[in-house]
């Protein structure tokens, strides 16, 4: 669990244990009840959830089965706003060459050396990187949605394990 997951749920529990009126941190329906501790208590983390993820959890914990904390409501990143579905192709790639390349290849990197928290590091990018529509990390790649198609971007070791970046623009 990435330093920033502890965080939310610490913030999470915080906000529960004063009493906080709030939407279920797994599904994020507004059916918590209150006070809340007549709600659910999650098997996943110390963090009271509605009844129904509470029967749900229940359930996959019978079938030795998770729901991970990376898909739920409370652990999904607010995508920061972005005007790249109306620019050109070559205009978002050159945006995120200058302005988030840097935060891309930080993130690859994670995934590639902590494969086991990559879905965290994938949430990561999508609130750190504007415009992002889709990520992969095996291989790793993040595409941008543009006006005329959409930008690629591409990493891959050498084989000397130097990171290298490719972009593509693909026509719609």
């Amino acid at each position: 669990m990435t330093e920033k997951m502890k965080k939310r749920l610490s913030d999470l529990k915080a906000r529960q244990k004063a009493g906080e009126p709030m939407r279920c941190p797994r599904c994020g329906a507004d059916t918590m009840k209150e006070p809340v501790h007549t709600n659910a208590l999650s098997r996943i983390s110390d963090i009271y959830i509605c009844d129904a993820c509470g029967s749900a959890e229940a359930m996959l914990a019978f079938m030795n089965q998770q729901y991970p904390l990376t898909s739920w409501s409370a652990f999904q990143p607010e995508r920061p706003a972005s005007d790249f579905r109306d620019l050109p192709a070559g205009d978002v790639l050159m945006r995120v060459q200058l302005e988030q390349i840097g935060m891309l290849t930080e993130i690859c990197t994670k995934c590639m050396n902590d494969p086991e928290h990559a879905a965290e590091y994938r949430l990561e990018a999508f609130g750190s990187c504007p415009g992002l529509t889709e990520l992969w990390t095996q291989p790793f790649q993040a595409k941008y949605a543009a006006v005329d198609g959409a930008v690629l971007i591409r990493f891959r070791r050498d084989a000397n394990g130097d990171l290298q970046v490719a972009a593509n623009i693909m026509e719609k």
